[in-house]
């Protein structure tokens, strides 16, 4: 780890995780039911109830689709999320050297596959990462352990700090 990099704060990293949650909220909603039901599913108009149903492979495609492009992309670009970036954080190795692409997919999987597909269960897991976060001293939470990364926060610039 460089040594201007400092460990992210819990409140930093938590309001990062909101942050991608509720614009990953909304982006999934717009493309399962604006797109895929309302242009995909034959209603264009919108005359039927718009609804998501998991009767067919396409939502979990979709879903899949869009987990790429938000979490994975980003992450191996710019090394963070766009919750991450918007607060200046980044996700960091701490001991392994893997392709960023590598970590990116896991950190992607271990997040969103238990909830894509165990549905409600699936939030549990989401949950016990959470408070693996907040129970952890040094808030790695289980997620960062099992990948072997570590998010901090980027240096601030003391002209940022005053304002």
């Amino acid at each position: 780890m460089k040594t201007s990099e400092q460990p992210a704060g819990l409140g930093w990293r938590i309001g990062a995780r909101a942050a991608d949650v509720i614009v990953f909220s909304w982006l999934v909603l717009f493309v399962l039911v604006e797109i895929d039901q309302r242009l995909l599913g034959g209603d264009p108009l919108g005359r039927r109830e718009a609804r998501v149903v998991f009767d067919s492979a396409r939502p979990i495609i979709l879903l899949l689709v869009l987990v790429v492009i938000y979490e994975v992309v980003p992450a191996v670009m710019w090394g963070a999320t766009p919750g991450k970036a918007l607060l200046g954080l980044r996700v960091r190795m701490t001991t392994r050297a893997v392709p960023a692409s590598l970590l990116a997919v896991g950190r992607a999987v271990v997040l969103y596959l238990p909830i894509i597909f165990l549905g409600p269960p699936g939030l549990l897991v989401a949950l016990v990462l959470l408070a693996s976060v907040v129970i952890a001293a040094d808030g790695r939470g289980l997620h960062d352990r099992l990948l072997g990364t570590l998010i901090v926060s980027l240096p601030r610039s003391p002209e940022a700090e005053r304002s």
